[in-house]
């Protein structure tokens, strides 16, 4: 016989567990240096990037979570309320938004990735400019 599972070890008959998925897209590779917070009916929890299984009794709750930081103080704040069945699985996502001044998206699989629009009007921004400085740059030596 199979040893349980390590969560099914300390889980009550009819416990329900919440399954956080937390993701950040491969453009926002230096968010995945801070730890993501999740605030479950104000109860703060450090999670982790990934799957975070959450063992908790059935019912409502309001789940809330961020990425902590200086300025902005959150990153990506989302929030959501969820009912969980007991016995049941609940599985949401959270993903990271791609601009700090963004939500985060929080909800069933698949969310959106929230500042997209805002990266790539950064990225095209910060791209001209360097072709500009290129051009001034090869236009000083053919010229001088």
């Amino acid at each position: 016989m199979h040893p349980p599972a390590p969560h099914q070890q300390w889980t009550q008959p009819g416990q329900a567990h919440l399954a956080l998925d937390i993701k950040a897209h491969a453009l926002g590779f230096m968010l995945k240096m801070i730890s993501p917070v999740i605030v479950l009916n104000g109860h703060r929890m450090l999670g982790r990037w990934g799957r975070n299984v959450i063992p908790l009794p059935p019912g409502q709750y309001h789940l809330h979570v961020h990425l902590p930081y200086l300025m902005p103080a959150q990153i990506g704040p989302a929030d959501v309320s969820i009912w969980l069945q007991p016995g049941g699985t609940l599985d949401v996502e959270y993903r990271a938004p791609l601009f700090a001044y963004s939500k985060g998206a929080l909800g069933p699989a698949p969310q959106p990735w929230n500042g997209l629009g805002c990266m790539i009007g950064l990225l095209a921004v910060a791209g001209g400019l360097l072709l500009v400085l290129v051009l001034v740059i090869i236009s000083a030596v053919v010229f001088s």
